[in-house]
């Protein structure tokens, strides 16, 4: 069975110094703990937590005068003023990035806010979380709850649908006259949704793998289905283990933004061993 591996799968760069960084710092003190999930990855979080990392989803969790990493998905203003009252030191971890787009987003707070993106995502809530004035936008039926006469500024989750997020602003442009627009979305991002989308046109089955939580690994899976009906939506090699791959003949196979090298290694072996 032929194997084409995805060139952009695998940790993103803000995903390599977190969990490099965090490896660091569980070593040099003695407890440390985590706003929220590190990466959304299961196998990397476990891993984390076996050397000492500690993951909280609420800063009233943590004890006064501790150590917090605040992770690459950012964090709104409210979680910096949070953990100065506590007196915790932050180490913040925010992808450079993500740290660019809650600039973009003060310096245009005089604007209508639009933040094109997952509405539970903790990205898009740490963006939202800068705006003075403003709106999540997840999909077309949210344009309709935009309500402004402002000027609009627009930024977008790093890890976006490329295609949904150009739609979005089409239809907006339509509707309202002065909207600046910023395609905030990761290089690595629209490389890794184009490659799929190039993947799944010459396979048989597709194999995305990636933390249930992370939102990156989801939409690469979507971007799959509208070329391939055989998609599958993996975690780790255990999720292989009784799947019938006898009718199949080439087999894509792609790891989102959180993923490990590694695992994804070891999942290309099996399947060349297929």
């Amino acid at each position: 069975m032929k194997v084409i591996v995805g060139k952009f799968g695998g940790f993103c760069s803000g995903v390599f110094h977190t969990v490099n960084m965090a490896n660091k710092l569980i070593d040099e003190y003695d407890s440390i703990y985590s706003l929220g999930e590190l990466v959304h990855n299961e196998s990397v979080i476990n891993n984390l937590e076996k050397k000492g990392l500690i993951t909280i989803n609420s800063l009233d969790d943590i004890p006064l005068n501790s150590r917090v990493i605040f992770r690459a998905h950012g964090e709104a203003l409210s979680s910096y003023n949070k953990a100065l009252e506590k007196n915790l030191e932050v180490i913040d971890l925010t992808c450079p990035k993500v740290r660019i787009i809650h600039d973009k987003i003060k310096i245009n707070n005089d604007k209508y806010i639009i933040v094109i993106g997952k509405k539970n995502h903790p990205e898009t809530i740490g963006h939202i979380g800068y705006a003075n004035d403003g709106i999540v936008v997840e999909n077309i039926n949210d344009i309709d709850n935009i309500n402004t006469l402002k000027d609009i500024f627009i930024v977008v989750q790093t890890t976006f649908n490329e295609e949904l997020f150009n739609k979005i602003v089409d239809i907006i442009k339509e509707k309202y006259p002065n909207v600046i627009v910023n395609n905030t979305i990761c290089d690595i991002t629209h490389k890794r949704q184009k490659e799929v989308e190039n993947i799944a046109k010459e396979v048989d089955r597709m194999i995305i793998v990636g933390g249930k939580n992370s939102s990156n690994t989801k939409e690469l899976a979507n971007i799959a289905k509208e070329y391939l009906d055989d998609v599958l939506l993996i975690q780790d090699i255990d999720d292989l283990r009784d799947v019938d791959f006898s009718n199949i003949e080439k087999v894509g196979l792609m790891g989102g933004a959180s993923t490990p090298k590694e695992i994804i290694d070891e999942i290309y072996l099996l399947l060349v061993n297929k």
